[in-house]
């Protein structure tokens, strides 16, 4: 049998599981709320509306933020690495595959027409993967420092200030962290204030608090880069996520 099982989710706001892997292969549909995964090498955010995929081994992590419902379905190691993406993937939840998984989930019908879990891997591959995630690098001084900006988001340390304190010269920091995350610093810290951002959205933490707590100097400011990440507002943001989450409670 390729699908082994099928479980409805619900966890309270900062729930969070420890590092683990899996010998099958998880799909992870959120209904409502938001989940972040990290992996050695990737930090993700899930929001309402977004599946996820994680290959079996893969060592990951998860924490949820806000009241979160979901549906987490797991398959067989030889169907998932057979069938399924081989890394993590994110993506969008179209009306074809949220179809796929209410029959699936709802009524059980792959022990009847395996078919469908045919096309549910069709679908995953061809679906474009979403960019919300930041890549971690493998340096251990430079992963000592992502990890502390992650922590605290609003530090503005600059590069001189970061190459002293892990030891490394500003010109070797910035080119090795070219080198294995693919992304300048720069670019790295905008996109990992707004994957907090998000999951403090979720959590129901006012814009301006946010704004703060991520180092921005106004909420206009916030705001501003907020839009030109996501093309929406904050508030438009949490809008589309609600609206995203009813249509899935409702069903």
């Amino acid at each position: 049998m390729d699908l082994l099982d099928v479980r409805h989710l619900a966890h309270s706001a900062l729930e969070d599981s420890s590092p683990h892997a899996h010998s099958q292969g998880q799909l992870f549909l959120v209904h409502s709320g938001l989940v972040s995964v990290v992996t050695k090498n990737q930090h993700w955010v899930m929001p309402s509306g977004c599946v996820g995929w994680v290959p079996p081994q893969m060592l990951h992590g998860a924490t949820v933020h806000g009241d979160m419902r979901g549906t987490s379905m797991y398959f067989s190691e030889a169907f998932s690495r057979k069938k399924m993406p081989t890394e993590l993937k994110v993506v969008r939840t179209s009306p074809l595959l949220a179809s796929l998984l209410a029959e699936i989930s709802e009524h059980q019908c792959h022990q009847q027409n395996p078919a469908y879990i045919a096309v549910l891997a069709d679908v995953l591959h061809r679906l474009p993967a979403q960019t919300l995630f930041v890549p971690m690098p493998v340096d251990p001084r430079l992963l000592r420092m992502a990890q502390a900006l992650l922590k605290q988001p609003d530090d503005e340390t600059n590069l001189d200030g970061w190459a002293e304190k892990i030891g490394m010269s500003r010109r070797t920091l910035t080119r090795r962290f070219q080198q294995e995350t693919g992304w300048s610093i720069g670019h790295w810290r905008q996109q990992m204030r707004l994957l907090l951002a998000l999951e403090k959205l979720s959590a129901g933490l006012p814009v301006t608090t946010i704004a703060l707590d991520m180092g921005y100097q106004s909420v206009s400011a916030f705001i501003k880069v907020f839009r030109q990440y996501l093309a929406c507002t904050p508030k438009a943001w949490l809008e589309q996520s609600g609206m995203a989450a009813q249509s899935y409670l409702t069903k």
